[in-house]
């Protein structure tokens, strides 16, 4: 106690001293400082640690468990030469597909036909003969396609024409026939005109064009589990094989039974292929280049649309435009030699040397420097980890439930079920859901039935389906400032409205003024496709904004299924009824169109709002006093709207959806 005192006094006793004291400490601290600035000077980074820093190690650090794949992929690069060719290569399926989706119109091209008269040809009779006295007249003033008169033609052959038709011709009702001649002239060869469908086997030459959506459902629903099970490469090698065989051995089809089938085996291995590239594509790229990549993905569709109708206008016999059709997937063998595997994949399966492997080639391409391989190997090591930790942290207690449990079938059934039903069984979600499901079916259905309702306006099918494709391109790239002006529930409105209002129009100059221009016919039917065409890319990108993370997958599942469910009624549509009534199949997509327009206008409002990305859903009201279930508002209009998806390696990959300015 005394001698605290004391240094107590002594220090109030001599303020001066204590300010040179503290002079002195200033002072040292500084030259201390001075001396570090020297030392930075004199000893500079190394070249090493700068080479890393440059290649992206400064900002993954040290610490292995803050490292993402998308950090790898900084390194390796993400806009070199590398990806540009692995992009041309993938995107080269798409230029194959609509060779066979939209080529049944050229393969089945339907010439004039009349019933077929076994006795009179056999007996030598003139074709206008038989057209008087077996042929009837419709209302149209035309012969009859599927009807005939029920005369006896054994007895009519030997009275001749001039006394069969004197005494045969009154009063003879008219039967249905059931094999017909065609009009050579115009198709010498068709599968029309060689499996006779028309009349009651119409329904079989609209399956020939089903069978294609059918296959694309198929293979979308198997081959996307056997993508994830065995690779990207493996599944879109064997699809590329079947492609092959399967295009071109449905030239040889001896029946329409053996053509539909074959059909629906090439779609669903298309899909497969294009399930496969898409999904390494959007695997390897970085982030600011996913939304451009996808954007540019669909590019060789249109191009191959533009040029499906010049090869069969010079390859008319429907075996032969069968065979040329198929010539594009020949290239598809390069995959063999050229297509690498995921690296995230084969991380993700324990398979770093493969992964390491393919990385360093990509870095080589790319002319980037990578870490040791000791250090990918330690990287890949534990971005494996964190996603099994993760997988097995997220699995639901249905499936824990399903292991304990197995024996109880039916409780498994229900449980799947309940499962897939998901998003309807939420109250708040269960209209919108409705609502979506519907669009999707409309945009489908309509698309594909103005793609080729050609027929049915008495269009020349090489034109319009050439204008079909030379205006996808348009419609790619128009919908993203009409996204960035006015959202997305004014535009999909809109663009439903005008493809109603469009196609009415045409399907009342049809019926109302059956003379009508068919230029003018052309110019509305394909102005509603360009609008339905940016209608369907829209509603894809609105459900993925609509719901929750926990139903955003679900969700765009099953409206995809609403969607194929819509692509395969369209040739039904165009076919069967178009043939009874011309007008109608218009009529039927403009009623569809115009109710999308309206049931669209009730969905939410998704722009300059940030996804719930949280698996309950989020009720927040918006300046409105709606109830916009799932989003909150942004206070900052002038920020960019980002939106975070969990990848499928565990890590968190934030997206850029929009760059809008209010």
């Amino acid at each position: 106690m005394n001698g605290d005192s004391k240094d107590t006094e002594d220090k109030n006793s001599d303020p001066g001293k204590d300010n040179a004291v503290l002079k002195d400490e200033t002072k040292h601290n500084k030259l201390k400082e001075d001396e570090n600035v020297s030392e930075k000077e004199v000893y500079p980074k190394k070249q090493e640690d700068s080479e890393h820093a440059n290649n992206g190690e400064a900002e993954t650090g040290n610490n292995l468990h803050d490292i993402t794949f998308e950090n790898l992929l900084q390194l390796v690069g993400t806009r070199g030469r590398w990806n540009v060719l692995l992009f041309v290569l993938c995107a080269y399926s798409t230029f194959v597909s609509p060779m066979q989706t939209l080529s049944y119109q050229f393969l089945g091209a339907t010439p004039d036909y009349w019933c077929r008269v076994d006795p009179l040809l056999d007996a030598g009779w003139t074709q206008e003969q038989i057209f008087s006295f077996a042929i009837p007249i419709n209302e149209e003033g035309k012969h009859e396609s599927c009807l005939m008169y029920d005369h006896n033609y054994t007895r009519a052959v030997e009275m001749g024409y001039v006394e069969a038709a004197a005494t045969l011709h009154n009063n003879t009702a008219i039967v249905p026939c059931y094999t017909r001649d065609f009009n050579r002239s115009q198709y010498q060869s068709t599968m029309t005109t060689e499996w006779d469908l028309v009349c009651e086997r119409r329904a079989l030459y609209s399956t020939t064009q089903a069978a294609a959506q059918i296959g694309k459902f198929a293979g979308a629903f198997l081959l996307g589990y056997l993508l994830d099970l065995y690779g990207r490469r493996r599944i879109v090698l064997w699809c590329s094989m079947l492609s092959i065989l399967s295009a071109f051995g449905s030239a040889l089809s001896p029946v329409v039974e053996v053509y539909i089938f074959m059909k629906v085996v090439i779609m669903a291995v298309m899909a497969g292929i294009y399930l496969g590239c898409i999904t390494l594509l959007m695997e390897t790229s970085g982030r600011r280049e996913r939304t451009m990549v996808s954007a540019l993905f669909v590019v060789p569709w249109a191009l191959g649309y533009m040029i499906l109708p010049g090869v069969a206008y010079l390859v008319r016999p429907w075996k032969w435009l069968q065979a040329a059709t198929s010539l594009p997937t020949l290239p598809l063998v390069l995959y063999y030699w050229f297509l690498p595997e995921s690296p995230r994949w084969l991380i993700l399966q324990g398979r770093h040397q493969e992964a390491l492997e393919i990385l360093a080639s990509a870095a080589k391409l790319n002319k980037k420097t990578l870490p040791s391989e000791e250090k990918l190997l330690a990287i890949m090591q534990q971005l494996q980890k964190k996603a099994s930790t993760e997988k097995d942290t997220d699995l639901s207690d249905f499936e824990r439930n399903t292991k304990r449990d197995h024996w109880n079938a039916v409780r498994r059934v229900v449980s799947v079920t309940k499962k897939y039903l998901a998003v309807l069984r939420v109250r708040e979600l269960r209209g919108r859901a409705l609502i979506v499901f519907y669009c999707w079916f409309t945009a489908s259905l309509v698309y594909y039935g103005i793609s080729l309702n050609a027929t049915n306006i008495s269009a020349d099918p090489y034109l319009y389906i050439f204008l079909g494709g030379l205006l996808e391109l348009p419609s790619y790239f128009l919908l993203w400032p009409l996204m960035a002006c006015l959202g997305r529930v004014k535009p999909l409105a809109l663009l439903y409205l005008l493809c109603a209002i469009a196609i009415l129009i045409m399907s009342s100059l049809i019926y109302f003024y059956p003379a009508a221009p068919i230029g003018l016919l052309m110019f509305l039917s394909l102005s509603g496709k360009v609008a339905i065409t940016m209608g369907f890319h829209l509603i894809w990108l609105f459900t993925l904004e609509l719901f929750p993370t926990k139903y955003r997958s679900l969700a765009t599942s099953q409206a995809s299924v609403c969607a194929r469910v819509g692509s395969v009624s369209s040739p039904y549509l165009n076919d069967i009824l178009g043939e009874l009534v011309t007008w109608a199949p218009s009529a039927v997509f403009s009623i569809l169109s115009l109710i999308a327009a309206v049931l669209s206008i009730i969905l939410p409002e998704t722009k300059g709002r940030a996804l719930s990305e949280g698996n309950t859903i989020e009720k927040r009201a918006d300046s409105q006093g709606k109830n916009n279930l799932g989003f909150s508002v942004e206070t900052d209009h002038r920020t960019r709207f980002l939106k975070t998806t969990e990848a499928d390696d565990g890590e968190p990959d934030t997206k850029e959806s929009m760059t809008t300015h209010i």
